[in-house]
Order: structure tokens, then C-alpha cells, then sequence
């Protein structure tokens, strides 16, 4: 068996990177069955909870209730386990599947375009800059100015 050395550079670099991923993931605090309601209840880092249905997630599809009643959440809130059938399911992937079936379509639109029009970068700042000194944005060509 060869050892494998890491540097503390190493370590401190992988040490922030995982700081990092875990400030834009989105990360589980609790997880747990829901019988009640035959879902996974999912209550996030940031404390917004979600009620996902297990009909929606095919990897529980013919889990048993008991054997959901074992549900673990990794240490680090990443990862759902469900050991008893070597089952590992991504937080962030499962929630990021799912988000468009909760919310209407035309909602998700709206969230990023919003987003969308605030992206700015070294072109685009240079170009506004360009143009205000020429009095602002160009005027579309064939409009009519009485309109």
C-alpha cells in the first residue's frame, strides 16, 4: 500500500474549496419519512423545508416504510443514505430535479431572467461606459420617433 503526502497547502486549498461548495450547494440539516404524507421531508442549511413526494424520487421507488424510517443524512448535509439498500442521493441533485415540478414554469422563467439581466462582465462594463459617453444607448435604426 503506497501513503499518499498532502501538503498543508493541499490541505488548506481543498479545506476552502469545500468551504466554498457548501456556501452554493444546497446542503440537508434534517432529513426524514413522512408517512403522514408519503413524502421525504428535507429541511435545508439555509431553513426552507421541502416536502418531496417519494413517488417523485426512483430511487425509493419499492423502499419499504420501515426501511424509510432508516433514512441518514451525511455529516456534511450533501448526501441522503438509506444503508439497508446501499442507496446515496444527492441533496442538491435531488432538489434541483424536482424544483421545477413545484414551481410553475413561468416562475422559473421570471427567476432567471432576472438573474440573467444583472450579469455583468469586463465587455459589457466597458461597453455601457462606451455608449453613456455618446449620450446612452444607441437609438434602434427604422423606429419612429413619434411613437
Amino acid at each position: 500500500m503506497t501513503k499518499q503526502r498532502i501538503t498543508d497547502t493541499d490541505y488548506a486549498s481543498a479545506l476552502a474549496a469545500g468551504r466554498a461548495e457548501a456556501e452554493t450547494e444546497i446542503r440537508a440539516q434534517s432529513v426524514r419519512y413522512a408517512p403522514e404524507r408519503e413524502a421525504l421531508e428535507i429541511i435545508t442549511t439555509r431553513n426552507a423545508g421541502f416536502l418531496i413526494p417519494l413517488q417523485w424520487i426512483g430511487a425509493l421507488q419499492g423502499a419499504s416504510k420501515k426501511d424509510l424510517t432508516g433514512l441518514e443524512l451525511w455529516p456534511d448535509g450533501s448526501a441522503i443514505a438509506l444503508e439497508k439498500r446501499d442507496i446515496h442521493i444527492s441533496v442538491n441533485g435531488l432538489l434541483t430535479a424536482v424544483l421545477p415540478a413545484m414551481l410553475p414554469v413561468q416562475s422559473i422563467a421570471a427567476l432567471f431572467a432576472s438573474h440573467g439581466g444583472k450579469a455583468s462582465s469586463p465587455a459589457k462594463r466597458s461597453s455601457a461606459q462606451v455608449n453613456g459617453r455618446k449620450g446612452g444607448r444607441p437609438r434602434k435604426a427604422g423606429r419612429d420617433e413619434a411613437a
